[in-house]
């Protein structure tokens, strides 16, 4: 019987650790909000960064392209930088476009786009020009999409419940600047498509980067985060933007961790930078009473320090994965946060907002797809 009692505790130990192990995993492979809620100044935190010397938005700047002294950058990552944690592919994992899109407002299948490429298009030969003749004014011809998107508070599915729509469909800040400077974006999961800790697979993958837009503020996480905007508890309070091309995702992971400086990242308003943690800055606007955290840059070239001034569109930093030693996606985690008069501060829903900015950045609306699967509550 003694034996007996000695196996079964012995297994009952195993499977603790094994599940323990597992949501480790989960948390490893796993950008989670929760542990970047901890990445912020407190008794225990070391002190941040002084300002340099050196201002690097200063135009006079004779080395543009020096970064500010960040003493915390990317506390607890091994020397080389935050490593990545890629696994096989679960090709039982659902991923949403796998079937064509269609138009959700012509309920036609749309063209496949193109993955984005590092080279760009080459413009058409120049022809001489003559007078065209004079002809009836006639209408202007429709935009071409440049990318697509899903609707506010739609989810990977089995990735959890989007915000309510009325709190989605509304942009929290309809006039900000989109935070990637120039190169292409794609808001999607980090960790229910190719390369993130449920789907598994080469976070390069080109499908990433053909994929309609997609929101997962309020994704399930295993955290204890809240929000009145979200149906559940344990959510994610952000946004994760991939940026980029397959090549240059390729070419940014072989590149040692703190000389990554491919895309830039931007202040979305004038404001001042209030906190630079280990892996997290934080931008305090000038007006209507709002902050904005972005996620793991390139800590080691930071382009600003606590306490400093931006205007909107100053190069803040780089891409990358910087997660103090947690592996995670090459990716911008973006959050906006407002105090309202109901709740306080809070986490909005940040999707609609950047939606406008990159319309407004690309001058291009993109075309916006129909639902083509059922949101399950729960993730795999």
């Amino acid at each position: 019987m003694a034996r007996s009692s000695i196996r079964v505790g012995a297994a009952a130990l195993v499977a603790a650790c094994a599940l323990a192990a597992c949501d480790a995993g989960s948390v490893v492979l796993w950008p989670w909000v929760e542990i970047a809620d901890n990445d912020k100044p407190n008794g225990e935190a070391p002190p941040p960064p002084p300002l340099s010397p050196v201002d690097p938005l200063d135009p006079s700047n004779p080395n543009p392209t020096e970064a500010v002294p960040n003493p915390n950058a990317n506390v607890g990552a091994p020397d080389a930088g935050t490593p990545f944690g890629e696994k096989p592919e679960n090709s039982s994992i659902p991923i949403s476009d796998s079937n064509p899109p269609v138009s959700a407002e012509t309920g036609k299948p749309v063209p496949t786009l193109p993955p984005p490429t590092e080279t760009p298009a080459s413009p058409a030969p120049s022809t001489p020009s003559t007078p065209a003749p004079s002809t009836p004014s006639t209408p202007p011809t429709p935009v071409k999409a440049s990318f697509y998107f899903f609707r506010p508070g739609n989810l990977e599915p089995g990735s959890g419940i989007g915000a309510n729509e009325l709190a989605e469909n509304a942009a929290a800040v309809p006039d900000m600047q989109f935070p990637i400077k120039d190169a292409p974006a794609f808001l999607q999961s980090q960790v229910y498509r190719y390369g993130g800790g449920v789907k598994g697979g080469d976070q390069c993958d080109k499908r990433n980067f053909q994929a309609p837009w997609r929101d997962n503020y309020c994704e399930a996480r295993t955290t204890t985060n809240t929000t009145p905007w979200c149906s559940q508890k344990g959510v994610h309070l952000g946004q994760d933007i991939r940026v980029g091309t397959p090549e240059g995702c390729a070419a940014e992971k072989k590149t040692k961790a703190s000389d990554r400086a491919r895309y830039e990242i931007v202040a979305v308003e004038d404001g001042v930078i209030s906190n630079v943690g280990s892996y997290s800055v934080t931008l305090r606007a000038n007006a209507g009473g709002r902050i904005y955290r972005y996620l793991h840059l390139n800590m080691a070239k930071l382009k600003v320090a606590t306490n400093q001034n931006v205007k909107k569109g100053d190069v803040i930093g780089y891409v990358s994965n910087d997660f103090g030693g947690t592996p995670t996606t090459l990716h911008l985690h973006f959050e906006i946060k407002l105090n309202t008069a109901e709740n306080g501060w809070q986490y909005a829903p940040p999707y609609a907002s950047l939606l406008a900015a990159y319309q407004r950045r690309e001058n291009n609306p993109g075309e916006m797809v129909a639902d083509n699967f059922v949101v399950a509550s729960s993730p795999h």
